[in-house]
């Protein structure tokens, strides 16, 4: 799988632990790539990891089937 994370506004990176995927902490205009095997099924989550930004609701799923 890639991941192209493009950062339009503040400081972001992103993170899905379960993969063991981590992006560079980005500043706007920046991003990064992220290519790793999904070999797991279900729900994982992705999130930023700065600050309080995962409580403030920079999350989402990655579904694997």
């Amino acid at each position: 799988m890639k991941i192209v994370l493009q950062n339009k506004e503040g400081f972001h990176d992103l993170k899905i632990d379960e993969f063991g995927v981590a992006t560079e902490k980005l500043r706007v205009g920046q991003e990064d790539v992220v290519e790793f095997v999904a070999d797991k099924i279900g729900t994982f989550e992705y999130y930023c990891s700065i600050g309080s930004h995962r409580l403030m609701g920079m999350k989402g799923n990655l579904i694997v089937e």
